[in-house]
Parts: structure tokens; C-alpha cells; sequence
């Protein structure tokens, strides 16, 4: 069984994730468990005490996940037989990214008891979004993610080791800029200047400080790892992608998500 207390490392892109990882720490709360939730980008001095279980809880990107979500990985501190876990929410194939969190989690002394990745809708380039589709997978997903809660408090969760070699590379890719850029250069975002009122919420969201807001309108750098927080909570919908038009899509409040941001 896991520990009594548990912190949960959560970063998530449009909400999709932060929508599970609060579903599974109200879910372990029901199972007398006591869990913290803190945001991967701003805990550059991430520590743990000695009696907590740790849970990584990330969206998949790139068959692996993103730049912000590994740094906060590999920089975590010696596990010290502490239990860990894993959850990440993905559009369609995982490519097995389970495996090199746990190769990095069991090298740094951590004690990997169970992950579990479950199908959310999909956040990008959506021209139209099929309503009753997205439900059905947002249900599913939060029935498994109260099952893994329940799972993991009763010790019955198991950790496969992903896909050899294909899952590494896929790791080794994403902690580089290469897979990001190559995507930003594809689909790059732009900022519909009739619409931004430079309220600053994009560049206060923005992971990676990538967003400035230059005489009262939004400028988007160069260092985008195409997570798209940005398009998920502008309230004036101004960050969008040129040519190819797509339909909002966001999993949580912007409340939700700040709320998240500081803790």
C-alpha cells in the first residue's frame, strides 16, 4: 500500500491532465491518504520528506512527454527507497514514455510501485470538436483514474517497462529542443492583435517564460514547446494557429489552473 502522505508533481498543458491529477488526489484523499499537489515548473528546490510517496503526473508529447516535465524529473532529489508513481494522459499512443520515467526514478533510489496512462480528448487541431465524443473519453478516463487511486492504495498497481529502445529514443528526443522547434517552425502560434487586450494571462500561464507582453500585446518567443496553455486559456481566444483553424479546447477553468501554478 502507499504511503500516508503523497505529493503530486503535475504539469499539464490544456487541462487534460490537471483535470485527472485532481481526480486521483481526491480519490487517494477518500483512501485516508493526505496529498499535495505542486506544479512542476515552479519548484526548482523540490524536496520531499522522508515518509512521502511521489506521483509524476504529466501529459504525453512527442511519443514521451514535455521539456518542462523532464527537467523537473531529472532534477529530482535522491529517492531514498521513497515509493513512486506515475500518471500521464495522452491523445492516442504513449510510445511506451512510461518506461524511461521509471529507468530515471530507479536510478535516482526512488521505489516504483505503479503507472497508468489513460486517453483524453485531443487538444490540437481540433476544426471541430465532437461534443459527445470528448465526454464519453473524459469519463472514462476519470472511472480509471479513480480505479488506479484505489489500485495504488491497495498495492495492486503494476509498472511495465515500455517499449525497448524505442521508448529511450523517443525520451533521448524530447529532452532536446529539435522535436520542439522542428514542431513550433510547422505550426507556429501567432497572436490576433485585434483581439489580444494584453491582459498578460498567456505570459503568466507560460511554462517556459516564453511570452512577453510588449506594448499591450502578447509577443510568443522562440523557446515554445507547443504545450498550448497559451490557446487553452486565453479569455479572448487570441492565440491561435495561422491556417489551420481549430475549435477552443480546454480541460479546466483558468482557476483551476492557477491554483495549481501557486501552490
Amino acid at each position: 500500500m502507499i504511503s500516508r502522505l503523497i505529493h503530486m508533481a503535475v504539469f499539464s498543458g490544456t487541462g487534460n491532465t490537471l483535470s485527472a491529477a485532481l481526480e486521483l488526489a481526491e480519490e487517494l484523499r477518500n483512501t485516508g491518504r493526505e496529498v499535495r499537489l505542486c506544479p512542476m515548473e515552479r519548484n526548482p528546490d523540490f524536496s520531499l520528506p522522508q515518509d512521502a510517496a511521489i506521483g509524476i503526473v504529466v501529459p504525453v508529447a512527442c511519443f514521451s512527454t514535455y521539456p518542462t516535465a523532464w527537467r523537473f524529473i531529472d532534477s529530482l532529489p535522491p529517492g531514498g527507497g521513497r515509493e513512486a508513481f506515475f500518471f500521464a494522459t495522452m491523445g492516442g499512443y504513449s510510445g511506451g514514455m512510461h518506461g524511461p520515467v521509471r529507468d530515471v526514478l530507479e536510478r535516482k533510489g526512488y521505489k516504483p510501485i505503479g503507472s497508468k496512462i489513460v486517453i483524453m480528448p485531443g487538444n490540437y487541431g481540433n476544426k471541430t470538436l465532437d461534443e459527445a465524443k470528448n465526454e464519453t473519453l473524459v469519463k472514462k478516463a476519470l472511472v480509471e483514474t479513480k480505479k488506479f487511486a484505489h489500485d495504488l492504495a491497495e498495492g495492486k498497481t503494476s509498472w511495465p517497462g515500455g517499449v525497448p529502445l524505442l521508448s529511450k529514443f523517443f525520451a533521448w528526443l524530447a529532452h532536446g529542443r529539435r522535436p520542439w522547434d522542428l514542431f513550433h517552425r510547422a505550426f507556429p502560434l501567432s497572436v490576433l492583435g485585434d483581439k489580444c487586450n494584453g491582459c498578460g494571462i498567456c505570459a503568466e500561464l507560460c511554462p517556459e517564460e516564453n511570452i512577453a507582453i510588449e506594448g499591450e500585446k502578447a509577443s510568443i518567443g522562440r523557446r515554445c514547446q507547443s504545450c498550448q496553455r497559451c490557446i487553452a486559456f486565453c479569455p479572448e481566444r487570441a492565440i491561435h494557429v495561422p491556417a489551420k483553424p481549430a475549435e477552443h479546447y480546454c480541460g479546466v477553468g483558468l482557476e483551476a489552473m492557477k491554483d495549481l501554478l501557486n501552490k
